[in-house]
């Protein structure tokens, strides 16, 4: 193999066929195109992505259309940047490459402008438009629907006849590196996509999950690094016209990026359902892959030795090396965060988009840019702005930094809120700030992407002289500047060296295959044995309307806010209850496993909120948690929240359904041998399906459920001290239960509109502590109301203190004569006590059937108004009736009379 010098000078040296100088023919024409469409669709797809990140702090900003919501504008801001930035700059790239490398032209004209329509014609536009129109896949880096995956493929096998054959028609070992980085990206893209695409339709739940993570690497290591490597091998020495430090250790870095870079994928599932061999052989590839990087930028650093005067006023080279330094700190950053301690807590959280951002836009776009301009200045008739490219790269370095370490700060923050008890809404609000300013970061970074437009279509216009000169220079002198003397290629070499690349190409291929075999294929088999046998025999699979349901949650983006694995970690366990089994996902195609987490895990949804909380939620969310950044999903009703359309049924029967089968088959009441107990390590990772149970009678803290533990939370009776607790109180108040139960706690809060049983009225009643600290801690099934024991519990007593202080003392109540109260007393006995307990503890024969839990009226004493108006209208929602045509006057009166006289005094029996 030889240096970009001495393969320029040995294609110099051609000149009984060739005129010293003469270039193959160039594209020009296909470089113009491929280079207008990439920065068409980088501004849109930018777009896309400052109107997703101002969601975040305006969730209702342009929520009133399917068309504009979070998810599916995210999905286009994705594939935008993947296949219509990226993909056509590289493309432009390649066609101005190739000739000069192959010293050959490409395969065919035609064949490129065929390549050009089906890129932008039958990929980007229409997958854009499918997206929109809720078509697509819900697989990271695999949205796009699959009528649009085929022409991917297509592609991609265009380009094999485009691109590659031209090089395989030089010999191997005149090949520069540049040009192995193209062929290999081209080939192992071609042969991973359909896998990562295709395949998790196929395979479902884990078994597919473990196909989808080899491809969210992938997308990144054989389709964005090697091209853009591609491109930074050839700008560096081709602009400081000094060869490569070391031709050997860009080859020795070429082939271990291929033989490692697909064995990574996994490392996206740690602490997961995938089996722990595969987990570990992911993360001990992405230790090898991280010293991978550093011989490769060391490598290219040290080809700039000495030229940093030329960096310094080469604009498009300044280009390229920000995109190197960004490769060494992102691929440090990904290897790190890879290893289990650290996984731990950045997975899920912004740290990783910050990480996804650097990856996308400071390493692959900068050097994308940095190719484009450097050959922009060298093809005939074209245009170049130096003052306008010099501003566009320092917006998009100053914007970047800023949203990579923004996103990094606020990944932190969210997962500190994470390890401790606070409720899940609390990461939001501590990150709100950082997001508002993230959105902010992306505009000098829309605005860096304008000007370099502009600076390829402003200033002087370069002759054609002037481009053939740069162009001549650029592909025929650097030997005048290397002082490398002529290799000659009239010996050819003999043994085995001549099979080297043939045999490293194969190598490169079978480690390709094995990073399906291990990582995918094996886990797959283990995982589809260990379904065989723990899956419940009975497990039912989805009715056709949960069906529906789920096929809506995916195409508006749901599984990228909300995850579906549990992984097995104590701090997810104490969330979100016991870790995610394999069997679970047995019918998910494709899985839904998802990589972030902007809401919590919905696995355990099942019978964790009733059916109008839910439907409240989808219409509006900030009408029952008054913080939460979900776009709103109006388009699925018809005017409010009380008259769902089909599609909301339909998505509704889906999110209950989760979790449905582990509840309902007593999974996690076997006899297991536990080992995510809450005071065990985190560290310690489970071998066996068993071993990832919850351990029987461990309090699932923050999912709902009943807890005996409720302490009995009395404010303090230190007066001072008490309105310092009714003041936190009702901060809390504000924002935690006001959007139910209204500012002043009349319970005419937003959601009150669609919500039954309808939330309390807190100021018709006077609560006693131990009532308000059981509704606190436990909620109240049957209702919107969920338990909140999440909280600290001097927040929860702070609540207690506040809202006892709604209650207003009324007029002392005239003195009941005892013959009303027994008339009352008789009363309750023959018509309340099969509910409400012959004493009003709420205790009654039928009491322990019914959610809502009937009044326990020793706990609960309601106004003298509010009592009669229950009396009269009984209570929608729940098991109390309307009583004004079986009752007369003075004996609702008395029966009012009664209950009220119940409260404080001593119960028999459970309380309730």
């Amino acid at each position: 193999m030889t240096t970009f010098a001495e393969h320029s000078s040995y294609l110099n040296d051609r000149g009984s066929t060739r005129n010293r100088g003469a270039l193959p023919s160039v594209e020009h024409s296909l470089i113009r195109a491929h280079v207008f469409a990439s920065l068409f669709t980088l501004v849109i797809s930018a777009l896309f992505g400052i109107l997703v990140a101002t969601k975040f702090t305006f969730p209702e900003f342009l929520g009133g259309h399917g068309w504009l919501t979070w998810g599916r504008l995210r999905y286009n801001h994705t594939q935008g940047i993947f296949f219509g930035w990226l993909g056509n700059a590289f493309l432009a790239f390649f066609y101005y490459a190739v000739p000069r490398l192959a010293n050959r032209p490409v395969f065919s004209r035609k064949l490129g402008w065929f390549l050009f329509f089906i890129w932008n014609f039958a990929v980007v536009l229409p997958g854009w438009v499918l997206v929109l129109a809720g078509f697509s896949q819900p697989l990271e880096w695999a949205e796009f629907p699959l009528v649009v995956d085929a022409f991917v493929v297509l592609a991609f096998i265009l380009m094999v006849f485009e691109f590659v054959l031209p090089f395989l028609k030089a010999r191997l070992s005149d090949l520069y590196v540049s040009a192995w980085y193209m062929i290999g990206g081209i080939i192992f893209t071609m042969l991973a996509y359909p896998v990562g695409n295709f395949v998790p339709e196929l395979v479902p739940g884990a078994r597919g999950a473990a196909f989808s993570g080899l491809w969210i690497h992938d997308a990144v290591g054989l389709f964005v690094t090697p091209f853009a490597l591609a491109i930074a091998y050839y700008v560096i020495p081709t602009v400081t016209r000094r060869p490569i430090y070391s031709h050997f250790l860009s080859m020795v870095g070429f082939w271990v990026l291929f033989f490692t870079y697909p064995l990574n994928g996994t490392h996206h599932y740690v602490y997961s359902a995938i089996p722990m061999a595969a987990q570990k052989g992911a993360i001990v590839a992405s230790a090898y892959l991280g010293m991978d990087v550093i011989l490769v930028v060391t490598n290219l650093l040290l080809s700039l030795r000495g030229s940093s005067g030329t960096a310094s006023k080469d604009v498009p080279l300044r280009f390229v090396w920000f995109g190197v330094i960004s490769y060494l700190v992102v691929s440090l950053q990904g290897s790190v965060q890879a290893f289990m301690p650290v996984n731990r807590v950045i997975h899920f959280t912004d740290w990783v988009i910050g990480h996804s951002h650097l990856a996308m836009i400071g390493f692959g776009s900068f050097v994308a840019l940095g190719g484009i301009a450097h050959m922009w200045q060298r093809i005939p008739g074209t245009r170049y702005n130096e003052r306008m490219m010099n501003w566009s790269f320092w917006l998009l370095a100053s914007g970047l930094t800023l949203m990579v370490t923004d996103l990094t700060i606020a990944g932190l923050l969210e997962a500190q809120v994470w390890q401790s008890s606070a409720p899940w809404i609390d990461s939001v609000r501590a990150v709100a700030s950082y997001w508002l300013i993230r959105t902010f970061s992306g505009l000098p970074i829309l605005a860096g992407f304008l000007l370099f437009w502009i600076s390829l279509v402003t200033g002087p216009k370069l002759s054609e002289a002037t481009t053939f000169a740069t162009s001549r220079l650029a592909a025929e002198n650097n030997d005048a500047y290397e002082n490398v003397p002529e290799v000659s290629h009239e010996l050819l070499p003999t043994g085995w060296l001549s099979y080297a690349h043939v045999v490293a190409f194969g190598a490169g291929v079978g480690f390709f295959a094995l990073s399906f075999l291990v990582l995918a294929i094996l886990p797959g088999k283990e995982l589809a044995d260990e379904i065989k046998r723990a899956a419940p025999a009975t497990m039912p699979s989805l009715t056709a309307s949960e069906q529906r349901g789920r096929v809506i949650y995916g195409r508006e983006g749901c599984a990228y806010c909300h995850t579906q694995q549990v992984r097995s970690l104590a701090q997810d366990v104490r969330r979100f209850g016991a870790p995610t089994e394999p069997w679970e996902t047995k019918y998910d195609y494709p899985q839904l496993w998802g990589t972030r987490r902007i809401g919590p895990d919905l696995s355990r949804e099942f019978n964790l909120r009733p059916r109008d909380w839910q439907l409240t939620h989808l219409y509006n969310p900030r009408f029952v948690v008054r913080d939460s950044v979900m776009p709103p999903y109006p388009w699925l009703f018809s005017g409010s929240a009380n008259q769902p359309t089909q599609e909301a049924l339909d998505l509704l029967a889906y999110l209950q359904s989760l979790g449905r089968a582990r509840q309902l088959s007593g999974f996690d009441r076997q006899a297991l041998v536990p080992s995510v107990q809450l005071a065990t390590s985190d560290m310690a990772m489970p071998r066996e399906a068993s071993a990832r149970a919850t351990p029987p009678g461990v309090p699932i803290a923050m999912t709902g459920g009943y807890s005996d533990s409720a302490p009995v939370l009395h404010p303090s009776s230190t007066p001072g001290d008490l309105q310092e607790e009714v003041s936190r109180g009702e901060a809390l108040f504000a924002a935690n239960c006001a959007s139910c139960h209204g500012a002043a706690g009349r319970g005419d809060g937003k959601a009150s509109a669609s919500l039954l049983p309808k939330p309390a009225n807190l100021t018709a009643a006077r609560f006693s502590d131990e009532r308000l600290s059981g509704v606190l801690w436990n909620g109240i099934a049957g209702s919107a109301m969920p338990p909140w024991r999440q909280l600290p519990t001097e927040d929860l007593r702070a609540l207690v203190a506040y809202v006892e202080s709604l209650h207003l003392p009324a007029a002392a109540p005239a003195t009941q004569e005892a013959a009303s109260l027994e008339v009352g007393r008789a009363l309750f006995a023959a018509a309340c006590g099969s509910c409400h307990g012959g004493t009003g503890a709420g205790n009654g024969p039928v009491a322990g059937t019914l959610t809502p839990a009937p009044t326990n009226f020793h706990l609960k004493q309601p106004t003298e108004e509010r009592a009669r108006e229950v009396l009269e209208n009984g209570v929608p929602g729940t098991a109390m009736p309307p009583w004004k045509s079986q009752l007369g006057e003075f004996e609702r009166h008395a029966l009012v009379a009664y209950v009220r006289s119940l409260y404080g005094t001593p119960q028999e029996g459970p309380r309730q």
